[in-house]
């Protein structure tokens, strides 16, 4: 069992973590030699929202060791199920899941935790240690023994690579300026990790379709059989990092495998306003948002008003239904499914398919509209935990619940990490900045950006 952080009450009656300046002093020698655990994870006080702090503390304490994470293996499971105050963790992980954790021990040592950057660099040693193919990692991975070992099927995604991807580039942007021994040392093995990777990303791609294929079958030794082919989706971010990593060498991925990826947008009108909503695939608004934890695109995406409209009636659906946003997430029987709005989803507007419904919502959907409408996130996620006061555990907010009040006993990592993140999206993005622009690749993603244009 591990304790909540402290808190302090400041003259506002607000309560935050307890900073380094406030925590006793410990030798940074010891934390650096020791493989000291993660025991406490606070964040700087501009990210904590007035009146959300012990709210959005729960959900970072997720990741505490012991919790959340393997206290061996270095990395978060995927999945805990919660009864009370007894865990139980399901020895798996994915790399995006990964690459959210580092990105959340980031923003916990520039508040001055000295643990967290030791803990990234154990987190990097366990990734440079496991098995991958041309540098790029399977999924998902078993944790057996504090090891990271693929499992049969042998699957190598690119959208997952592509997120960790993003991941370790906001790492490096954070200490690429500092001259401390171990963050010189991170930066370094980031580098190592991102450059063995290249001959991966070349295989995906496929110069007759000029587009990446969705990733490779070990099993098979050959290209999964479908591509990734949609803008609005969480993997848009692989073929955009496919052409950044390759396009200094013999076989680069052109800038035309993001750029041929197609957008759709619905039309909804009422009496004040006509909305025109980017459509992802599933209604899933975790499809259309991931990207946005790493990438400002608010700044790139030419016509913004695409996923404000789409943010907007999420939050109607949400409202009409007394759930959060619908996204892919635990079933409230502890399954899974990709739940979405059907409004929303090009699959069902587009070509008439069955999806699953939005009776569903997940908490972890609802606080990425932070990245959009920070206000409006805030008082709708108030407003959840007021209508379901029982989705709080003590390790975070549960996956799901749907119009009856029923909910999953599920965390799931990715969604913690979504949710975490989604309040650290204005650093993590500056951080990624930093990173492509001191590699020379910012410019490439803005051009890029500019084809984010409904092809509708």
């Amino acid at each position: 069992m591990v304790c909540s952080s402290q808190y302090l009450i400041d003259p506002a009656q607000h309560f935050y973590p307890m900073s380094q300046n406030t925590r006793a002093s410990t030798s940074s020698h010891l934390l650096r030699t020791s493989g000291a655990k993660v025991t406490e994870l606070a964040l700087r006080r501009q990210f904590y929202p007035p009146g959300f702090e012990q709210e959005l503390q729960t959900n970072l304490d997720f990741f505490l060791d012991g919790v959340g994470v393997d206290e061996q293996a270095k990395v978060p499971y995927d999945t805990l199920f919660v009864t009370g105050s007894d865990i139980d963790p399901q020895n798996y992980v994915n790399t995006t899941e990964i690459g959210l954790y580092l990105n959340i021990l980031t923003e916990a040592h520039i508040n001055g935790y000295e643990a967290a950057l030791v803990r990234i660099d154990e987190t990097l040693d366990a990734l440079l240690g496991a098995p991958n193919w041309n540098g790029l990692f399977y999924w998902p991975y078993d944790i057996v023994e504090g090891q990271l070992q693929p499992q049969e099927e042998g699957i190598i995604p690119a959208v997952d690579n592509a997120n960790l991807a993003f991941a370790l580039a906001a790492v490096s942007g954070a200490y690429l300026d500092s001259d401390d021994e171990l963050a010189v040392n991170v930066v370094a093995k980031i580098s190592d990790i991102l450059q063995r990777q290249v001959t991966g990303w070349q295989q995906l791609y496929d110069p007759q379709k000029d587009l990446l294929y969705a990733g490779w079958s070990a099993k098979d030794s050959a290209p999964l059989g479908y591509y990734i082919d949609r803008k609005a989706n969480e993997s848009r971010l692989a073929p955009l990092w496919a052409h950044l990593i390759t396009k200094d060498t013999s076989h680069p991925v052109p800038q035309s495998a993001f750029n041929n990826m197609e957008l759709y947008t619905g039309s909804f009108e009422t009496s004040q306003q006509i909305f025109k909503p980017m459509l992802t695939w599933d209604g899933a608004y975790f499809q259309g948002m991931l990207p946005a934890i790493w990438l400002n695109e608010k700044q790139l995406i030419p016509d913004y008003s695409i996923i404000e409209d789409m943010t907007a009636l999420q939050q109607c659906h949400s409202e009409r239904h007394n759930i959060p946003f619908v996204s892919s997430a635990a079933t409230t029987d502890d399954s899974y499914a990709a739940f979405g709005v059907p409004e929303l989803s090009e699959a069902a507007v587009r070509f008439s398919l069955a999806i699953a419904g939005g009776d569903t919502g997940t908490p972890h959907a609802t606080a990425l509209s932070y990245i959009v409408n920070p206000a409006d996130a805030v008082k709708q996620l108030k407003l959840i935990k007021q209508q379901h006061p029982d989705i709080e555990s003590p390790y975070g907010w549960f996956d799901a619940v749907d119009t009856t009040g029923k909910m999953s006993t599920k965390l799931i990592s990715l969604d913690q990490g979504m949710f975490v993140c989604a309040f650290l999206a204005t650093s993590i993005n500056q951080q990624v900045e930093t990173y492509l622009k001191r590699t020379g690749n910012y410019q490439d993603v803005i051009d890029m950006y500019q084809s984010f244009t409904p092809d509708n």
